[in-house]
């Protein structure tokens, strides 16, 4: 028990220490909810959404949205991460490993990118497609190779944020797909803009 209490202590610290959470209740909170029980980690889940939610109510497709965009910044956040390892411990034996992560993350970032457009478009049969590819993608980054053991514990821990953050996309996609109209009210019907997406896909192309 006390071991899993300093995990979810270190993905928080990892991602969201430096926001405010946003308190939400009533139909908000019971959205979040019915995402958040199918993902494995309810609370870290829970933690996550309100840490980057701006407003008090959102509907699905908003929240479909930011989730989207959480799991593409962390992706890219780890391609950063281990690129940072590998410029400060360049040994043979750990660069494989690691290249093979860089690689793996790189794909994570890109193929996320590529969900949102699809979203964006209302591709939601290819979105879902996407979503459990990156799945996949994921299992080849193994932690088995030689690093200080704090960076390898940051990450592990990453490794198992971005699994949540794949769960949590493939049930609010899985949602969005199957039209549960009473998730969808207030949607806003102007054009979906992702103002990151330069920026993210500048990081990929310039780091290396």
């Amino acid at each position: 028990m006390k071991l899993r209490g300093s995990i979810t202590i270190l993905a928080l610290y990892i991602f969201i220490h430096h926001m405010e959470a946003v308190k939400v209740y009533g139909p908000t909170q019971e959205l979040i909810n019915s995402i958040c029980t199918e993902t494995g980690d309810y609370e870290l889940c829970k933690e996550i959404i309100h840490k980057h939610l701006e407003t008090k109510t959102t509907n699905l497709l908003e929240l479909t949205h930011l989730i989207f965009r959480i799991a593409t910044e962390h992706a890219s956040d780890t391609y950063i991460f281990i690129g940072n390892i590998l410029r400060e411990h360049p040994d043979p034996e750990e660069t494989t490993g690691l290249n093979t992560c860089l690689t793996v993350y790189t794909d994570e970032t890109s193929t996320f990118l590529k969900v949102r457009n699809e979203f964006c478009r209302e591709e939601y049969e290819r979105m879902i497609i996407d979503i459990l590819s990156t799945r996949k993608i994921l299992k080849r980054c193994r932690t088995d190779f030689q690093i200080p053991l704090n960076k390898k514990k940051h990450l592990i821990e990453r490794s198992r944020v971005m699994k949540i953050l794949i769960t949590m996309s493939a049930v609010s996609g899985y949602m969005v797909k199957n039209g549960n109209g009473y998730l969808l009210s207030s949607v806003v019907t102007g054009p979906c803009f992702f103002n990151d997406v330069d920026k993210v896909s500048s990081i990929l192309i310039s780091s290396f």
